[in-house]
């Protein structure tokens, strides 16, 4: 999707707040694993969560809009730090969801402002469809 639930930058910050109220129960009532989003120059990850708590039957967030634009990347972050915000980087950059087999898949998001593919962030995902079990959700690698 294009705008991002979730957003701890200050000009994105509850962006897509409307859209989140209609969508989210949808994603977690459909077992829905991860979201990917853009808009935002710069790249943020959630805790699983259903807002405004951690709730793992909710997806994570990955907001990865940093492969570059015009304007630069975006550098006014909300502090401190929200609770569901995992990790978040202004920074450009590329993600590889590499999906392993029906239970598995591994995200890793790769910082490259310093001409070097350096992974910043990764996250193992494990599908809640398969593996229903709230305490297997995901693990971070």
């Amino acid at each position: 999707m294009h705008v991002a639930f979730y957003s701890s930058y200050a000009h994105h910050y509850m962006e897509g707040e409307s859209m989140r109220v209609v969508f989210e129960p949808f994603l977690v009532q459909n077992k829905v694993d991860v979201v990917l989003a853009g808009h935002v120059h710069a790249y943020e990850r959630s805790n699983s969560l259903c807002s405004p708590v951690d709730d793992h039957s909710a997806p994570v967030y990955i907001t990865i809009g940093d492969g570059g634009n015009l304007e630069g990347l975006v550098w006014d972050l909300i502090e401190p730090q929200p609770g569901y915000s995992a990790f978040r980087e202004a920074s450009f950059g590329h993600g590889i969801l590499d999906i392993k087999n029906r239970t598995h898949a591994f995200f890793g998001w790769h910082r490259n402002q310093d001409g070097y593919a350096v992974e910043a962030d990764s996250l193992w995902l494990l599908n809640r469809f398969w593996n229903p079990l709230p305490e297997s959700r995901a693990a971070s690698a």
